[in-house]
């Protein structure tokens, strides 16, 4: 009886933590539409009396929504690093995926020897740190900056978000993800 509610709900189950404020927030309002809909068409003194305290979930339900937008507005955060620094190295932990701004960042990875290698350099628009969170791997390469750069970086979260609800980005992903596979397997 109850199961296919959630299908009207689907962010209150599965989604992240704006989808549920968000589903809270429409709930919210909506309760006090709906009441005093009732309230106005049955002209009930109980129900136009309930209307006046019901009316303090509007407030909840704008603070709820201000939270989101103010959190929405931080889904990338410009980082600034000077030539020669380190952005990720090689086997750490996935946590952002970068999409670089301006400058030129290389791409090293570690031979059988253990030396680094340079594989690629990346310029302005092109993401990097990707296949970590997509394949919930260790990094497999490192990333450090040749010239001056400004990069996007962009939380898990976000990033899920945003790849999962835009097909061309996550096509795009997609494309260079398998191509950075081939060629990590090829230096194997």
């Amino acid at each position: 009886m109850f199961g296919g509610g959630w299908k009207v709900l689907p962010g209150l189950r599965t989604g992240d933590w704006r989808s549920k404020l968000i589903a809270l927030s429409q709930i919210a309002i909506g309760c006090v539409a709906l009441l005093s809909l009732l309230a106005m068409l049955t002209r009930d003194p109980l129900l136009l009396l309930g209307f006046g305290p019901a009316q303090a979930l509007i407030l909840l339900g704008v603070v709820l929504f201000v939270v989101v937008a103010i959190f929405a507005q931080r889904t990338m955060v410009l980082e600034e690093f000077g030539p020669g620094e380190v952005i990720f190295h090689e086997g750490d932990q996935g946590r952002h995926v970068y999409v670089l701004k301006s400058g030129t960042v290389e791409v090293l990875m570690k031979r059988p020897d253990g030396s680094p290698e340079v594989i690629r350099r990346l310029g302005p628009g092109e993401p990097f740190g990707e296949m970590a969170l997509l394949r919930n791997a260790p990094r497999s390469a490192t990333i450090r900056t040749v010239t001056a750069a400004q990069v996007f970086k962009m939380s898990p979260g976000n990033f899920a978000a945003l790849y999962t609800n835009l097909p061309g980005l996550r096509e795009s992903f997609n494309t260079i993800m398998e191509s950075r596979l081939r060629e990590f397997e090829s230096r194997k």
